[in-house]
């Protein structure tokens, strides 16, 4: 995960989105965002992406803001997703995805079941396990794509979901649609060969919902349950396994 080039907060968000969808092999969504020349060769219309584009646009306010986010994926997995531009991370039961400009973290817990501790005694605490990589402002595809893994495939981060929308928008035989979920905007896209895919953007610039394929490529559906305009310093620190017994002299 090769460290980028550090740009101003919102800059870095829109680089987010973009970087997002090049995890699935689109280039150039919201160029006109990101100062493209006045004058440029005139592309055919694509309402598809153009709708993409809108609900992106949506998504790079909302990653621009401090919240506490937690999904459920199919499987009822809950993932909580932390953010404070530019730092990012991600939690579920034993595994810990932390992503910020001094370092990346992936830490996960040792899954060995134990004996059934002594009368009297505290269950022994698994040991962590982290692997540290460069710091990121923004997230790379393989960045993108490990966090998908990480997490069995059923995650995916809220700029990869919109990525993913891009991509399908420029296939073959594209249709596309918009309706409401609740207070959120949502954005359905399919094209030959590939079942409809949606996302849904919440007023708040949040991903509500989101019904297609991770970067690990398995379909999944993830629903937003919980989230609070709030986030602690903590979310950003790695775990540590606990610290050894003191021997009984």
């Amino acid at each position: 995960m090769a460290e980028l080039p550090r740009n101003n907060p919102k800059k870095a968000m829109l680089s987010a989105v973009i970087a997002g969808a090049l995890t699935l092999g689109f280039a150039g969504m919201m160029a006109k965002s990101c100062a493209a020349p006045v004058k440029q060769q005139q592309e055919p219309a694509n309402p598809a992406l153009e709708m993409v584009d809108t609900l992106a646009s949506r998504l790079v306010l909302g990653l621009d803001t401090d919240a506490t986010l937690q999904y459920a994926t199919p499987s009822g997995t809950i993932v909580t997703v932390s953010q404070s531009a530019p730092r990012r991370a991600y939690r579920s039961g034993g595994v810990t995805y932390i992503s910020t400009p001094d370092g990346t973290f992936l830490c996960s817990t040792a899954a060995a079941p134990s004996p059934a501790p002594a009368k009297g005694r505290k269950p022994v605490t698994p040991a962590v396990k982290c692997q540290e990589g460069p710091g990121a402002d923004t997230m790379s595809p393989t960045e993108a794509k490990a966090i998908s893994a990480a997490f069995g495939g059923e995650f995916l981060a809220p700029e990869a979901a919109l990525g993913r929308l891009a991509t399908i928008a420029q296939g073959d035989g594209v249709r596309a649609g918009a309706s409401k979920r609740g207070d959120a905007q949502c954005v359905s896209v399919t094209a030959t060969g590939i079942r409809t895919e949606m996302a849904c953007v919440n007023p708040a610039g949040l991903l509500a919902y989101f019904q297609g394929t991770t970067d690990a490529g398995k379909a999944t559906e993830l629903v937003l349950q919980y989230t609070t305009p709030s986030v602690s310093e903590e979310a950003f620190l790695p775990p540590s396994s606990p610290a050894p017994a003191a021997s009984k002299k």
